[in-house]
């Protein structure tokens, strides 16, 4: 008798925002099985899912409120990883669009400080001695700092990553940053066999 082997799959969130297709192609490179998830229900076909973020706040957090997303979320038990917007949007509250988050992590996303060229584009080192690829305006600041695992500086120090519990986030985007990007990537994978 053959035993098989769960391969596990990596749902990607498509929501009215965020960039799912560089996403999906970065994982399709590294070998990750992934699918596009675009209603809750699917949330049981796949072993973790990413959340790409690219656009506003208050339009995103919308969408999720009315799609049923925001509740499915917030009661997620698998590995979870919001990326830029992704990991704004699991605080409680923004500052772009006066914005009511999940409140899964708390604290708060404010913008940059005027006298910062934004948004951060391009890329910055991490605390963690890399290189990552950022493009943001606003950032996470969390009310416990032990959730951040890593910083970048920019002006001050800036939040670029936090975990609690089975979320994690990034401010920068792997899918564009390189090595480094495939191996944050790949070892989120791992988290997911």
């Amino acid at each position: 008798m053959m035993i098989r082997l769960h391969s596990p799959q990596i749902g990607i969130l498509r929501y009215s925002a965020g960039n799912t297709g560089s996403v999906q192609r970065a994982l399709t490179r590294l070998g990750i099985p992934s699918r596009i998830i675009e209603k809750p229900t699917e949330l049981k076909d796949v072993d973790g899912i990413i959340f790409p973020g690219a656009g506003a706040a208050g339009t995103a957090m919308k969408c999720l409120r009315e799609t049923g997303w925001a509740e499915a979320i917030q009661s997620y038990r698998k590995p979870f990883l919001g990326l830029c917007l992704g990991m704004q949007l699991l605080f409680d509250f923004s500052e772009e669009d006066s914005t009511q988050c999940l409140g899964i992590i708390n604290g708060r996303v404010t913008e940059l400080s005027d006298k910062l060229i934004k948004p951060h584009m391009g890329w910055n080192k991490l605390s963690t001695g890399d290189y990552a690829y950022f493009v943001h305006s606003y950032v996470c600041e969390p009310t416990d700092p032990s959730v951040i695992t890593i910083k970048t500086a920019y002006g001050d120090d800036l939040c670029a990553g936090v975990q609690q519990d089975n979320f994690f986030g990034v401010q920068w985007h792997p899918e564009k940053s390189g090595y480094v990007g495939d191996q944050y990537l790949l070892s989120f994978y791992e988290l997911c066999r």
